[in-house]
């Protein structure tokens, strides 16, 4: 790429897609040229992000992005960095596969043609935000750009054309509100006490002072960690997900599972270890509430998903139960347990992203939403069920596929760090997994088929279901750079 790009691309990363949400409207009543600007932003951000980590993993761009030229503290920076990258390559994976499976097949779910139009400006936004939070190294900027995820992500919500539509996406506002406020208040206690907004210096000044106002760190971590428990559906904080994620048009579930939640961990992530540091998460017990809040999610999340006949209620508990893994192997503080933390943040994307596209399409079809009415689907949608059973089989984490690497690494965390009771409940997980997933499976080919009518859907909605299902056997069979850039992002947030 030509030396501008290269020096500049960090912040091309995050302004593509935004200002293709600022051109998208002018060709609103133009269906099939926003679906190419949509694809050519996709496309592009992939090929962004893929050539943003070449250049971090062999030394080709500097580690820090100084905005108008201004250094830090006076001015914003942004961290090139293995983390940065990593997220920036799991949510160009997603993207590109969500925009092929819109293409001509929104309307029905939204209403109209102009709502369209709406509805990807509200996604084009999202993506900015979420490459923003990726690469900054600012406590407000972090704070600016939850919100516009936040609220690109409610009004995501309430575009499907139902009448619950509005009650999930007020309900997902007010708790997402007040997740803010914590994030918001957080952050201010931070900046009392250390008189920095930029992360560097405010980690440097955290360890001078931390000693002197326990009390006041120890508060601005609950704070955050409470905020972004919210805003990721932390268990017990995760009411708004079920039906948010239930009502939200399919490819809106399928951001919101898979890239949306992500962002607001890689969030704290930065916070936690970037900004507070090992030490102090320990010191102060924050790794002990993220472990416990972490192992009752997996547990009783799952529980409340095999209660639930409605499939796309029941992936939405299983995000919930998921996400606990994510906190349990960040409480690990151990290099395999963090990987492993990143590694599943990715397999998960790619897996829920496929599982709420293919779930979106059985239901689009056939008007059935709950999984005793698919009975016999995979003899009428063979290519759409088989992606929904791969991505079964990667969340199960049955060998060869993504997720078992994940949860390998997250189990010898674990291990390492003598936690036998997070072992269990990891291993024990997978069965209650297996427990509301194989039944769907298990229904779709082996019971006499209830419905009459029904096919797969178009080339482009195949391709974006066959992209995802293959990328779930080779993240399994070939974890490769993904697990390394995992393991990097690790040593980096664990050394002082």
């Amino acid at each position: 790429m030509p030396a501008v790009i290269t020096a500049n691309l960090p912040v091309f990363l995050i302004i593509l897609p935004l200002i293709a949400a600022f051109i998208l409207p002018t060709i609103a009543r133009r269906q099939r040229l926003q679906e190419n600007l949509l694809l050519v932003v996709g496309s592009l951000g992939l090929l962004g992000a893929g050539y943003l980590v070449y250049l971090v993993m062999h030394g080709g761009i500097s580690s820090v992005y100084q905005m108008g030229g201004w250094p830090a503290p006076w001015g914003i920076e942004l961290q090139v960095d293995n983390l940065a990258s990593f997220f920036l390559l799991v949510v160009a994976l997603i993207i590109l596969p969500v925009f092929l499976y819109s293409r001509r097949n929104m309307a029905e779910e939204v209403g109209s043609r102009e709502k369209v139009a709406r509805f990807y400006v509200l996604i084009l936004l999202l993506i900015g935000a979420l490459a923003g939070m990726a690469l900054t190294n600012d406590l407000f900027n972090v704070y600016v750009l939850v919100e516009v995820a936040t609220i690109s992500c409610v009004g995501l919500v309430s575009s499907r054309n139902h009448p619950l539509s509005a009650e999930a996406a007020f309900r997902y506002l007010i708790l997402a509100t007040f997740g803010s406020a914590l994030i918001l208040g957080g952050i201010g206690f931070i900046y009392i006490i250390t008189g920095h907004l930029n992360m560097g210096f405010a980690a440097q000044e955290l360890v001078q002072v931390w000693q002197y106002r326990p009390h006041v760190v120890w508060m601005a971590l609950i704070f955050l960690l409470a905020g972004f428990g919210i805003k990721a559906a932390l268990f017990p904080l995760h009411l708004w997900l079920p039906d948010a994620h239930f009502i939200a048009p399919t490819p809106a579930s399928a951001l919101l599972s898979g890239l949306a939640v992500k962002g607001y961990l890689i969030c704290l992530f930065k916070f936690f270890y970037r900004v507070a540091g090992p030490f102090l998460l320990q010191e102060l017990a924050i790794d002990k509430i993220m472990k416990w809040a972490g192992l009752l999610g997996i547990v009783l999340a799952s529980l409340m998903a095999i209660r639930q006949d409605e499939l796309k209620r029941r992936l939405a508990f299983s995000t919930v139960a998921q996400i606990g893994y994510l906190f349990l192997g960040a409480s690990l503080m151990n290099t395999r347990g963090l990987s492993g933390t990143f590694f599943y943040l990715a397999s998960h994307a790619v897996i829920k992203s496929a599982l709420f596209l293919s779930a979106g399409m059985m239901i689009s079809v056939t008007g059935k939403k709950k999984v005793s009415q698919l009975a016999g689907i995979g003899k009428k949608m063979p290519v759409t069920t088989a992606v929904f059973t791969i991505a079964s089989l990667g969340l199960v984490g049955v060998p060869l596929f993504s997720g078992f690497v994940g949860k390998w690494y997250l189990l010898l965390g674990a291990l390492d760090s003598g936690d036998f009771l997070s072992a269990l409940v990891i291993i024990a997980g997978s069965v209650l997994c297996a427990a509301y997933l194989f039944p769907v499976v298990r229904l779709a080919y082996f019971e006499p088929a209830e419905i009459k009518e029904a096919q797969d859907p178009g080339i482009p909605q195949k391709l974006a279901l066959v992209f995802l299902a293959v990328l779930v056997v080779l993240l399994g069979v070939m974890p490769g750079i993904v697990l390394e850039l995992a393991n990097r992002a690790a040593l980096d947030l664990l050394t002082p």
